[in-house]
């Protein structure tokens, strides 16, 4: 079995182009998701959405034996329903997440990685002190959990769940950068931020996945990496299946609801409503192959839902239902599926610590392909190298695990 290393003359060229292009739309798409009032020519985003997908059309040409041809496959699919979402929608989600992928083909994602922690923790800091000195709006909810009032600040984002999103993903793409080469000091770090802004934004889902995270690297650490190892195909199907086990669960535990079952109602209330709005929505958008074009997700004009004061489908799964429809959440699944199998087949089994973060973090949060919060999605198509500390680039028998 004979290895070669793809060389690639105009890699610096692109590269930079692309994470260029990349950091702005990330500024433009982070201050979208704050209290700062922004106006931008809207020419801005389309013409880094076409220097993105130029790039990322260049690096796929030069890269094309890198891939299998299922990757291509699923990437060519995401692209081609970003087309039809926006040409019959006027959605560019779908279509922004994919050619972003596009234009990450064979990038660092240690570059990547870094720019966008600068980015995150940049505005998530300037909107904090803003929020608290009145230059913007600080948004202050209050909920019930369980029999206490709680009061949710949102630090100049629009959500308290948004506001501490930033940190879960944030200390993700941090401890992928990092990893062997991280500290006490940072998981503690990491850790303590984690409790902190918890006490403020009342946010457990993201809390739970902040600890998880942290108390996994930390074992991992205590244990000196090397000491851990499984099988690489234990890894990728425990990757592979973490995702679809958790999206069934949600699925299958709002379509059962039943408001008459006690059990059904304690659970509904803990998890703050999610179940029986999504039972109400299923009714109203059921299960569509593309989801449903009059889907809307804010208050009593979602579908004549008039009993809600306030409608959001939190869960990325339902979410993902109701407005792209289950081709794009097989597709999501996938994307990290082919995530745990590269990252597993390059020994870094703390592929499954991540994906089984994020794949719990969205049962109750809507982030799984959001690009202002989480950037994980791109580990398919980047290069992961310089995280790994490997060799870039090798193709057995002209094919990477990929």
């Amino acid at each position: 079995m004979t290895s070669v290393i793809k060389k690639y003359n105009g890699k610096l060229v692109s590269e930079a182009t692309f994470l260029a292009a990349f950091t702005c739309f990330l500024i433009l798409k982070y201050l979208e998701g704050t209290t700062f009032t922004v106006d931008y020519p809207d020419a801005i985003p389309s013409l880094l959405r076409a220097i993105i997908l130029s790039v990322g059309l260049y690096r796929l040409i030069q890269f094309r034996g890198a891939f299998s041809r299922f990757s291509l496959s699923v990437l060519g699919c995401l692209f081609g329903l970003g087309l039809f979402f926006l040409i019959n929608r006027g959605d560019y989600f779908i279509l922004d997440m994919s050619i972003t992928m596009l234009g990450a083909i064979g990038v660092p994602f240690k570059r990547i990685g870094a720019l966008y922690i600068y980015v995150a923790v940049f505005i998530s800091l300037l909107a904090m002190v803003c929020s608290q000195t009145g230059l913007i709006s600080d948004y202050v909810f209050y909920t019930d959990i369980g029999s206490n009032l709680v009061t949710r600040h949102s630090f100049g984002i629009i959500y308290p769940t948004d506001c501490f999103a930033h940190l879960f993903y944030i200390s993700i793409v941090y401890f992928i950068v990092r990893w062997k080469r991280i500290t006490y000091l940072e998981i503690g770090v990491i850790g303590v931020l984690a409790i902190t802004l918890f006490y403020f934004t009342g946010a457990r889902a993201g809390f739970v996945g902040s600890i998880f995270v942290v108390i996994s690297i930390l074992i991992c650490k205590i244990f000196k990496y090397r000491r851990i190892v499984t099988n690489s195909k234990i890894q990728s199907l425990i990757g592979a299946l973490v995702m679809p086990i958790c999206a069934a669960f949600i699925i299958l535990l709002t379509w059962f609801f039943n408001p008459n079952n006690t059990k059904y109602v304690k659970l509904d209330n803990m998890m703050t409503q999610r179940l029986s709005l999504g039972k109400a929505g299923f009714d109203l958008y059921g299960f569509s192959p593309l989801g449903k074009s009059y889907f809307a997700e804010n208050g009593n004009a979602n579908g004549g839902i008039i009993r809600y004061a306030y409608v959001f489908y939190d869960s990325s799964y339902i979410k993902t239902i109701f407005k792209y429809g289950v081709i794009v959440l097989l597709l999501a699944i996938i994307v990290y599926a082919l995530i745990s199998i590269k990252l597993a087949h390059s020994k870094s089994f703390y592929a499954v610590i991540f994906i089984t973060a994020i794949a719990i973090s969205c049962v109750i949060e809507h982030h799984i392909w959001e690009l202002s919060y989480n950037i994980s999605f791109l580990i398919l198509t980047a290069d992961m190298s310089s995280c790994l500390q490997s060799t870039p680039y090798i193709i057995n028998n002209n094919k990477i695990m990929v």
